[in-house]
């Protein structure tokens, strides 16, 4: 079992935000930290999964410490996944004025696209379950979103490092234990609600990485 954090930076300086991108990984930024490496997946270095967080989908309100987070690959190809694997998704800013940033996010899974499956299981729209921290379920969740309707009253960010972060649960297989491959469209739409940039007040940004996901439950951890 596996914990993975795709870790995502956007910025209102530079020339990233004229385009609607998060900044693209870059295999030359030193020591890379999930402070600084965007566009990357980085995994969970102790063991079991952070404050004991299960099958289920959750926003955090606590900064994950980077020290916990290592490993970190690009998202240019597909993210080998265990069905028992774990995901979770942060979006941050290193930007000077981004505790005056409100963000929605929202994450869209694509069709399984994997070959060979067992009837039904190219159907499969995502691999995590509509579980939250008091109710299982077994139906597929295939969107994601952190929402609070208006723009002035979207989540701020973890104050102490401008992050947005957001426990997804634990990867399912396919029906049959079938392998499957999947994309995920992140998109965050940003909201300045003081000293905005002369570029306006609302910005978006996306992208879309790809996961495949394997045929076989692991068993967890003891």
């Amino acid at each position: 079992m596996s914990v993975y954090l795709y870790n995502l930076l956007f910025s209102l300086s530079g020339s990233d935000f004229n385009v609607g991108r998060f900044r693209p990984y870059s295999a030359s930024v030193p020591n890379p930290t999930i402070a600084s490496q965007s566009c990357a997946w980085f995994q969970y270095l102790p063991t079991g999964t952070p404050n004991g967080l299960g099958d289920y989908y959750q926003q955090l309100t606590s900064a994950l410490p980077a020290s916990q987070w290592g490993n970190p690959q690009p998202d240019t190809g597909s993210l080998q996944l265990n069905p028992g694997d774990y995901l979770m998704m942060r979006i941050f800013s290193p930007d000077s004025n981004a505790a005056n940033y409100q963000a929605r996010v929202t994450g869209v899974f694509g069709r399984g696209l994997g070959q060979n499956l067992a009837t039904g299981a190219g159907d499969l729209q995502s691999p995590l379950v509509m579980s939250t921290p008091t109710v299982a379920s077994t139906l597929p969740r295939a969107v994601i979103d952190l929402d609070g309707s208006s723009p002035q009253n979207w989540p701020g960010p973890i104050s102490s490092d401008g992050s947005w972060v957001l426990w997804m649960g634990m990867v399912h297989a396919a029906p049959g234990n079938a392998a499957n491959d999947y994309t995920l469209n992140v998109g965050a739409s940003v909201y300045v609600n003081a000293n905005a940039p002369s570029a306006g007040n609302l910005f978006t940004f996306g992208h879309d990485p790809r996961m495949h996901v394997g045929g076989t439950m692991k068993k967890a951890a003891a």
